[in-house]
């Protein structure tokens, strides 16, 4: 099913978190490439903020996700701002800025107090520690190299494991794997011997500027060589005409579900932070499993008429 963001309101993007929030400009603060001075400010301003004890960060949960009090979301932000410089230290060895890797984990941060659900009883700092260590390893992936790595939970393993284990193989330290090495280093992170030669050459490569001159190409650059990856003028008008009919055609479906039909299943898959069959149960007073056949219902009500509608699209939407 499309989804369609900007059609649904969510409470850190809108009202309750308005864009100019202190603390979102605290946890987006640290700037790229930052000045050993000004990194060192900034460690000694985020040690300001108090640790929260389990019933303090249980109380500015409730006011947060019950209330919507921004106040209540600046002090749980600002209580955690701690932890990325913490577990940024682990992946200043790839050549990334650590301002860089703070920048992208206070992202992360930001993201997990949006998709933290209090409910299933977690602690939050427990929670944006994945959030965190996600956007840090995303970045490192796609800045380390301007040959990307690509993004297979099994290929990021072997780009954060393969140094070492290549170190416990081949003790000469040799600079590319032999074939019993490939063999064993594919078997235990389950990938490719492929995927392991590719990547060790990766690793073992320099980057080389896009400015640098070709040799024996008369003046010509190797980025006036690289091909021009960005969407034509054609393909880009075919992706956004493709996303309005499939836009008008969700919009149509809707319509066919009566109120509390519509509500559930906007709730449950069309929101930015998608409602528990739980949480659901209570708003309208009926049992969980009540809410599911509602939803069950709806969902196939929105099949039968978006099914024909697909099968009649014409051919540059498809």
């Amino acid at each position: 099913m499309t989804h369609i963001s900007a059609s649904f309101d969510h409470p850190v993007l809108t009202g309750a978190m308005p864009q100019h929030s202190m603390m979102s400009r605290m946890a987006k603060a640290e700037p790229k490439g930052a000045v050993r001075g000004d990194h060192a400010a900034y460690l000694d301003r985020i040690k300001s903020y108090p640790v929260l004890t389990e019933a303090e960060e249980h109380a500015l949960i409730r006011r947060w996700y019950e209330r919507g009090e921004r106040a209540a979301f600046d002090a749980l932000i600002g209580a955690h701002l701690r932890l990325v410089p913490k577990m940024a230290q682990r992946y200043v060895g790839y050549g990334v800025p650590i301002a860089d890797l703070i920048g992208e984990g206070n992202l992360g941060l930001l993201q997990s107090a949006e998709r933290f659900e209090p409910e299933k009883g977690f602690r939050f700092s427990t929670y944006a520690r994945w959030w965190i260590k996600a956007a840090m390893l995303n970045f490192v992936l796609q800045t380390w190299s301007l040959i990307k790595v690509g993004n297979g939970a099994a290929k990021k393993r072997l780009f954060f494991n393969l140094r070492r284990a290549k170190q416990q193989i081949q003790a000469d330290g040799a600079r590319y794997l032999d074939d019993a090495a490939i063999g064993a280093i594919a078997k235990h992170f389950q990938v490719s011997a492929a995927d392991v030669v590719a990547m060790d050459q990766r690793m073992s490569a320099n980057d080389v500027s896009i400015y640098q001159p070709v040799p024996g190409s008369d003046g010509l650059t190797f980025g006036d060589i690289i091909a021009d990856s960005a969407p034509t003028p054609e393909d880009a008008f075919i992706a956004s005409d493709e996303q309005r009919w499939h836009a008008g055609v969700l919009k149509q479906a809707l319509a066919q579900l009566d109120r509390r039909e519509k509500e559930i299943v906007t709730r449950r898959y069309l929101n930015e932070r998608p409602a528990t069959l739980a949480k659901l149960a209570d708003i309208y007073g009926l049992t969980a499993e009540r809410v599911r056949q509602i939803e069950a219902k709806a969902i196939n009500k929105l099949r039968h008429f978006v099914r024909p509608k697909v099968l009649r699209a014409p051919a540059h939407v498809m």
